[in-house]
C-alpha cells in the first residue's frame, strides 16, 4: 500500500510538471509578428498568401516571430504552440507553422499530422538550410520569411523541387527518422517508465534498467557528436555493460535503494487564449513533424 501510495503521489507530480507550458502568444491572425521585424504592409502580404492558400485548400499557415524562447527547445515550443493553437482542420490536422525566435536565433517549420507526408522533416529542413537561413544571415528577415513561406505551399501542393539532396546524409535521415518515430511516444511515459522501475521493481530489473537508461543517453550524446551510428552502437553496449556493473556492486554495498529518486522540475505559467481575430486556428493537432535550424 505504501508503495502504491508514493507510485501515486510521484505520478501526478511528474504529470503536473511534464505537461507545463510556456507562455504563448495571441493568435492574433495568420502572422503573429511579436518581434516587429516586419512592416505593416509586408505583414499585409503575408497574410495575404496565407488566406489564398487557406481559402484554395483548407490547409492554415502561420508565421510567428519571437523576441526570444525563453529557455524553451524551439522543437517543444513549436509542437505545443501549435496544439495550443490547433492550427489546421480537426478533421485534416493540416497545419503549419513557421517560427523565428530572434535572440535565440533559431528558427522552426512545424508540421502538423496531415501534411507530414508533404511537408516532409527533409523538405522542412531544406528549406530553412537553404531558402530561409541565407536570407536570415544577410539580415533580410521579410525575404527569408517570404521565400520560406512560398517554398512551403509549394511542398504542400506537391511543386517543390529539392535544393540539395546530397547534403542530405543517411544520419540526417536516421535523426528526422529517429526524432519523428520518439515524438509518437506518449507525453510522460519516460517517467511512468522510471517511476515504475524505481517503485515495484527487484533490485536487480532497477540495475538492468538504469544501466540501459545510462547506456541510451551517453550514446546519443556519442552519436550527436560524430554523427557515427557504428560509435552510437559500440558506445551504447560499452556503456550499458560498465554501468551494470558500478550499479551492481554499489547496490550490494549499499543497505537499500531507496535513496536513489528521480526529479523533475520546470517552471512556466499557461497563457489564456483571448479572442479578438477573425482568424482562429480550426482544431488541427501536432505530433512533433518539422525541422528546425539556427542562423
Amino acid at each position: 500500500m505504501k508503495k502504491l501510495t508514493l507510485f501515486l503521489i510521484s505520478f501526478f507530480i511528474l504529470n503536473l510538471t511534464l505537461f507545463a507550458q510556456p507562455d504563448f502568444p495571441e493568435l492574433s491572425g495568420r502572422v503573429v509578428d511579436n518581434a516587429k521585424l516586419l512592416t505593416s504592409s509586408q505583414k499585409n502580404n503575408l497574410s495575404a498568401i496565407l488566406k489564398k492558400q487557406e481559402d484554395k485548400t483548407s490547409n492554415q499557415i502561420v508565421v510567428v516571430t519571437l523576441n526570444s524562447l525563453k529557455g524553451y527547445d524551439i522543437a517543444d515550443y513549436g509542437y505545443q504552440l501549435g496544439r495550443y493553437w490547433k492550427i489546421g482542420q480537426k478533421d485534416k490536422n493540416n497545419g503549419v507553422l513557421l517560427i523565428v525566435s530572434v535572440k535565440d536565433r533559431k528558427l522552426r517549420i512545424e508540421v502538423g499530422y496531415g501534411l507530414e507526408g508533404a511537408l516532409t522533416d527533409k523538405i522542412s529542413h531544406e528549406i530553412i538550410e537553404y531558402t530561409i537561413k541565407p536570407e536570415f544571415k544577410k539580415g533580410n528577415y521579410y525575404k527569408g520569411i517570404l521565400k520560406g513561406t512560398n517554398s512551403i505551399i509549394k511542398s504542400i501542393n506537391g511543386e517543390y523541387k529539392s535544393t540539395s539532396k546530397s547534403d542530405f546524409s543517411t544520419f540526417d535521415y536516421f535523426f528526422y527518422s529517429f526524432k519523428y518515430y520518439l515524438s509518437k511516444i506518449p507525453d510522460g511515459f519516460f517517467g511512468f517508465l522510471i517511476i515504475l522501475i524505481l517503485v515495484f521493481m527487484p533490485k536487480i530489473v532497477r540495475v538492468i534498467g538504469f544501466s540501459l537508461l545510462y547506456g541510451f543517453l551517453l550514446s546519443l550524446i556519442i552519436l550527436t557528436v560524430t554523427q557515427n551510428l557504428i560509435a552510437f552502437f559500440i558506445t551504447f553496449i560499452i556503456s550499458t555493460i560498465f554501468f551494470f556493473i558500478k550499479l551492481k556492486n554499489s547496490d550490494s554495498s549499499s543497505s537499500s535503494w531507496n535513496n536513489s529518486s528521480s526529479s523533475y522540475g520546470s517552471s512556466s505559467s499557461f497563457s489564456s487564449f483571448s479572442g479578438g481575430s477573425s482568424f482562429s486556428g480550426g482544431g488541427g493537432s501536432f505530433g512533433g513533424g518539422g525541422a528546425s535550424g539556427s542562423w
